[in-house]
């Protein structure tokens, strides 16, 4: 599930409703409410976020919570136009292999997109120093 589905369910929870009740509340049908806790239905808007925010008169830890979680639940992405064609290379592989990667496999992506900024400039090897010379004792 998205980690909006997630907090979406926690919501409705939290406020002590059955999926009905809370549908009727929030002015939608159950088989809406029930299909985005599940995942089957892709994350909604923010204006849906923001009638929820309204109808249930949500706290400021609500509100970041549920637009924060809809931010990581995004299903589609777009390349840039001007995206280099290894980035282009790398996004097709990711997407084929999606569905297949181990847990190590995600974590070691996260791990390196988490890497600074810094890291991905090139470094030009005329602004590194010499190469010092190792001189070994011949025994």
């Amino acid at each position: 599930m998205s980690p909006f589905s997630n907090a979406f369910r926690e919501l409705r929870i939290f406020c002590g409703l059955r999926q009905a009740e809370f549908a009727e509340k929030l002015g939608f049908e159950q088989s809406y409410i029930s299909a985005i806790e599940i995942g089957t239905k892709g994350p909604p808007g923010i204006d849906f976020v923001n009638k929820l925010i309204i109808r249930l008169n949500l706290e400021e830890n609500w509100q970041k919570r549920l637009f924060g979680s809809l931010e990581i639940s995004q299903r589609k992405m777009l390349l840039p136009s001007e995206a280099p064609e290894d980035v282009y290379k790398m996004f097709n592989e990711l997407r084929r292999q999606l569905d297949k990667l181990h847990p190590s496999q995600v974590e070691l992506i996260q791990m390196a997109l988490r890497l600074p900024e810094s890291m991905t400039i090139p470094i030009n090897p005329e602004s590194l120093p010499p190469r010092r010379k190792i001189v070994r004792n011949k025994i």
